[in-house]
């Protein structure tokens, strides 16, 4: 009976470390996903700053053009 009881134990801390691998790959993989993420946020907030920057020194020559409408309408 104490061999029943030691097999079953030893067996579910093989399942329980088996599982505990496939999550910290899971949590492995996950990290290298938000790396990719967070790097092309970044190079996106660049290419905005780099807009901006482009935008503010020559700011007086753009003109718009589009006529906007009337808030009150036209009775």
């Amino acid at each position: 009976m104490i061999w029943m009881i030691v097999g079953l134990t030893t067996a579910g801390l093989l399942v329980l470390g088996f599982f505990a691998v496939l999550a910290y790959r899971e949590v492995v993989l996950l990290g290298r996903a938000l790396t990719r993420s967070a790097e092309r946020v970044a190079r996106a907030g660049a290419e905005v700053e780099r807009a901006a920057d482009a935008l503010a020194r020559h700011g007086g020559e753009f003109a718009f053009t589009a006529v906007s409408p009337s808030v009150q309408g036209t009775n």
